[in-house]
C-alpha cells in the first residue's frame, strides 16, 4: 500500500507532537506543515525533513489526510476548505465553538466525502479503553467522579477550563454511560486568584438515574487526571497519566462467631484486582487509528457527532455557570 501523505495544519505544542507522531509512523509520509508563523513551521519541518506548507491551498495539492492543531477558534475556517475539498482530517479538541461552525464543518464534510475524526485522546488512553470493554458487559453505571485539575498554564488562552480541560472527560462519561443528560448543575470557585473560569465543578444526571460529577481546574498545583466508575457490581478507578485501571470487589462474610465484636463483625474484605494495561502513547494510538479512517478502512471512534455532543454539554455547562452568578 502507497504512504498516506499527511500534512500537520498548526505548529504549535499539539501540532508540533502530530509532526513527530506521523513522521514516525508506518506507511506514512509527512508531507509538510503550515502554520500562521513561518518560523514555528520551519523549525518543525526541518526537524522532521518535511517542506513548509504556505497555504490550505498548497496542503490540498500536497496531502491526502491533514491534522488540524491551530486554535479552537479557528478550527471550523479551517477544516472546512480542506474537507470540501476531500480531505479527511483529524480536528483536535475542542471540535467546535458554536452550532453554525459545526454546521458548517460537518455540511464541508458531507460535500467533500471526507471522514472526520475529531482529537478526543483519552479514547485511546488503553486504561479507558479496558474500561469500557468490561463496563460493555452486564455492568450497569450508576455514578461517575472525573478530575482532571492542573497549575496555571500558558498553553491554552483562548478558552475555559470547562471547553480546554473538562471536555475530555465529557466525552469519556457520555461515552461509558450513554443515556441523555437531563439535569446539568455547575458551579465554579471565585476569589482573589481566579476569574470564575479556571475551576469549575458540574454534576450531571443521566435519564436513567446515573449521575456523574466532574471536576476542571487550571489553578491547582498538583496534577490530577483521574476517574472513578461505580457500578452495580464493582468500583473501578482509572489514572490517566499511568494508565493505570484498578478494579474493587467487596467481599463477602462468611459465618461469624456469636463471641465476635460489633467491630470485628463488620470489617468486610475487599478485593482488589489491577487489571494488566499495556502502556502506549495514546497519541501514537489515535493518529495511527486516523490513517486508518483516511483510508477508509475504519470508521472514525470519536465522530463529528460524538465530539458535537460533548460540546453541547460544554455549552449547558456555561449556562449553568451564568445562571449560578
Amino acid at each position: 500500500m502507497d504512504e498516506l501523505k499527511v500534512a500537520v495544519v498548526g505548529a504549535g505544542e499539539m501540532g508540533a507532537n502530530h509532526a513527530r507522531v506521523l513522521a514516525a509512523t508506518k506507511g506514512v509520509q509527512l508531507v509538510g506543515v503550515l502554520d500562521a508563523s513561518d518560523a514555528r513551521a520551519e523549525a518543525i519541518s526541518a526537524l522532521h525533513g518535511c517542506d513548509v506548507l504556505r497555504s490550505l491551498d498548497d496542503v490540498l495539492a500536497r496531502a491526502d489526510a491533514a491534522t488540524v492543531a491551530v486554535p479552537s477558534s479557528a478550527h471550523a475556517t479551517t477544516a472546512t476548505p480542506l474537507l470540501r475539498g476531500g480531505l479527511p482530517c483529524m480536528i483536535e479538541k475542542p471540535f467546535v465553538t458554536s452550532e453554525d461552525e459545526a454546521a458548517m464543518v460537518m455540511a464541508a464534510a458531507e460535500a467533500g466525502s471526507a471522514a472526520v475524526l475529531v482529537g478526543h485522546i483519552e479514547r485511546f488512553n488503553p486504561a479507558v479503553g479496558q474500561l469500557r470493554t468490561i463496563l460493555s458487559g452486564s455492568h450497569e453505571v450508576l455514578a461517575v467522579d472525573a478530575r482532571r485539575m492542573s497549575a496555571v498554564s500558558g498553553r491554552i488562552t483562548d478558552v475555559d477550563v470547562v471547553t480546554d480541560l473538562m471536555v475530555h472527560d465529557i466525552d469519556i462519561v457520555l461515552d461509558l454511560v450513554r443515556q441523555p443528560v437531563v439535569d446539568v448543575v455547575a458551579r465554579c470557585a471565585r476569589g482573589n486568584a481566579t476569574s470564575g473560569q479556571d475551576f469549575v465543578t458540574a454534576v450531571l444526571t443521566f435519564a436513567g438515574g446515573a449521575i456523574a460529577s466532574l471536576t476542571a481546574s487550571r489553578i491547582t498545583q498538583n496534577t490530577v487526571r483521574t476517574l472513578q466508575v461505580t457500578t452495580d457490581q464493582r468500583f473501578f478507578t482509572v489514572d490517566y497519566p499511568s494508565q493505570e485501571l484498578l478494579i474493587y470487589r467487596q467481599g463477602r462474610l462468611g459465618v461469624v462467631p456469636a463471641e465476635t465484636t460489633d467491630e470485628e463483625r463488620y470489617v468486610l474484605d475487599v478485593g482488589t484486582e489491577r487489571v494488566s494495561v499495556r502502556r502506549v502513547e495514546p497519541l501514537a494510538v489515535e493518529l495511527a487509528h486516523f490513517v486508518d479512517v483516511a483510508r477508509g478502512l475504519a470508521p472514525p471512534r470519536v465522530s463529528a457527532d460524538d465530539a458535537l455532543a460533548a460540546m453541547r454539554l460544554v455549552w449547558t455547562i456555561q449556562a449553568s455557570l451564568e445562571a449560578g452568578g
